[in-house]
């Protein structure tokens, strides 16, 4: 039986490496269908390769079993992850229109215009007839005024590459999100 197990070695890591991408993976599967063999009552098979063979097959498809169900549950935690961003962005947004609205003149049409309206840089500067690099400026300016304001009234926690994940606001703050 030894010598068979050693003949069949080779051909059986190819046959499951084929059809499993990883390298590692197939190297891991192929040794947990030896051990299937040796752990497994063989006095009745007939035909040693064929029962090999079947087993590895079995290995291969609870392997990819095993692979989608891990797979589907990150899914899963992912879009539950980046629904409830969406969420808390949503709610902050509706907050945003009062800060945004005791800027000095000046920084609130233009904020209001980049951040609330979309404009493009470019547009806005055509738009108020002014030097790009001067609503450039005036943006960054303003964001850093907005923010401050924004921080004094809510405490936001950013999640990896600074995603908003939650807020919290501040009992000094007044009415200015719903919370």
């Amino acid at each position: 039986m030894e010598k068979q197990i050693e003949q069949l070695y080779k051909p059986l890591f190819l046959y499951v490496r084929k059809r499993i991408n990883n390298q590692l993976d197939a190297e891991d599967l192929t040794q947990e269908i030896f051990y299937k063999l040796s752990t497994s009552k063989n006095e009745n098979v007939k035909n040693i390769k064929s029962w090999v063979y079947t087993i590895a097959k079995n290995s291969i498809t609870d392997y990819y079993r095993k692979k989608k169900r891990f797979t589907e549950d990150i899914e899963v935690i992912e879009f539950q992850k980046e629904l409830s961003e969406k969420n808390t962005v949503n709610e902050l947004s509706n907050c945003i229109a009062p800060f945004v609205n005791q800027l000095p003149e000046n920084y609130r049409t233009i904020i209001n215009l980049s951040e609330i309206e979309n404009f493009s840089q470019k547009e806005i500067a055509e738009k108020l007839n002014l030097n790009y690099t001067t609503v450039r400026s005036k943006i960054q300016r303003g964001r850093v005024k907005l923010k401050k304001l924004i921080s004094d009234c809510c405490t936001i926690t950013q999640g990896g590459k600074g995603a908003i994940m939650d807020y919290k606001k501040n009992k000094k703050c007044g009415d200015n999100c719903a919370n």
